[in-house]
């Protein structure tokens, strides 16, 4: 029978972590967490989503090896702007076995009903705007920086625990060497000519003011987007401190308009390219490995762009992907990735597929709803 163990303490904690790297073995495409920023984004007080979140962790043992983990959360946020009361999975690992799917399924929707949750989706790791989805096409590709990975089965092992598709989300590959075609070059000619706009790199240097204006700019132009929770200060300052050692300023161009900022982009090098080095661990060897093999960064990933609702005819989405375009031109990388692309965001994936741009992976999000559990008819037993 399959054993639940409710995750208690860092000991714990570094168990759920560390089950990955069992079942990941002599997997080319997989690259290894760093494990000390999966401890800070799992940990209450050490990462700020979980002021206003809650959240349960489990394992899976049979035969008292670890076989399985999945984390219940409640985001209050998330539940509050949708006028919702949905629960969430995330972080999920398991052997291909039915029996463990059903037991970590379930004890996270125990929990979820606990707290008077009607449906459960995901996985979101452990929001949307973090990592989600399970992989459903392009195994064969390595995982851009941010992105998950996740095994062939769980698909499978999802859907016949009730769990149905409620949104696909795209990850595009766009080369630098085909060059931009001529129709965006004479488009961004017509923008620059027809606004007076200011076209500049993030000030590096101002960080704090660079951030407020992007983020005030992502929370408008993502408003409507399907399950959209704007950040908090808090969880978007921790971002932005993530991100500050690899960003190029080039990767990150606003747009202004009257002085006032209209539109921006961030995109980042893959540090996932170099990361796979270092195993989880920095220190003591990791850090020497990654810098060794930095060299090897040669791609990027567009993270976030965002035009103001009222400006986005004015086609300055056009603009800022020429600019990410000539940019990874310019810094000698041979392509980036557009991640993540919601499936019904039609203009964005036209605009892309214009360019060339081509799906390379596609992350699926699934959705049931929580219903009672009669305990007496349990597979699954709870280890405390």
């Amino acid at each position: 029978m399959i054993k639940i163990r409710r995750v208690r303490g860092k000991r714990d904690l570094r168990r759920f972590i560390k089950m990955a790297w069992s079942l990941y073995k002599g997997n080319q495409h997989w690259v290894p967490p760093l494990i000390s920023d999966m401890e800070q984004m799992l940990t209450p007080g050490r990462n700020p989503f979980w002021e206003n979140a809650e959240r349960q962790l489990f394992l899976a043992l049979k035969d008292e090896k670890i076989v399985g983990r999945i984390a219940a959360i409640v985001s209050f946020n998330h539940n509050k702007l949708y006028n919702e009361k949905t629960g969430f999975f995330g972080f999920y690992e398991s052997a291909d076995d039915q029996d463990v799917a059903h037991a970590l399924y379930e004890a996270a929707e125990e929990w979820l009903a606990s707290l008077q949750m009607t449906h459960m989706r995901g996985p979101m790791n452990p929001n949307i705007n973090e990592e989600i989805g399970f992989v459903v096409d392009g195994f064969d590709e390595d995982p851009f920086v941010m992105m998950p990975y996740t095994l062939p089965y769980y698909p499978k092992l999802a859907e016949k625990e009730g769990l149905a598709k409620i949104k696909d989300v795209y990850s595009y590959w766009a080369p630098t060497a085909a060059g931009m075609p001529e129709k965006v070059e004479r488009i961004v000619k017509t923008i620059k000519k027809r606004y007076k706009i200011t076209l500049r790199p993030a000030d590096m240097k101002n960080i704090e003011a660079e951030t407020a204006l992007i983020k005030e700019v992502h929370d408008e132009a993502w408003s409507q987007n399907w399950g959209a929770v704007p950040f908090t200060d808090a969880e978007f300052d921790l971002i932005v401190k993530k991100l500050k050692p690899v960003v190029i300023p080039d990767f990150v161009p606003i747009v202004e308009l009257d002085g006032k900022v209209v539109a921006m982009a961030v995109a980042t090098p893959d540090a996932n390219q170099i990361l796979r080095y270092a195993n989880g661990r920095l220190f003591p060897f990791g850090f020497i490995k990654v810098l060794l093999n930095q060299h090897k960064v040669n791609r990027v990933r567009i993270m976030i762009l965002g035009v103001l609702s009222a400006y986005r005819r004015y086609g300055f989405d056009a603009l800022l992907y020429y600019e990410l375009f000539k940019a990874a031109q310019k810094h000698g990388f041979v392509g980036g990735e557009f991640s993540w692309i919601l499936e019904d965001n039609v203009k964005m994936i036209n605009l892309i597929e214009s360019w060339g741009g081509k799906i390379t992976k596609t992350y699926r999000v699934y959705q049931k709803p929580i219903k009672p559990v009669d305990k007496s008819k349990r597979k699954w037993d709870y280890l405390f």
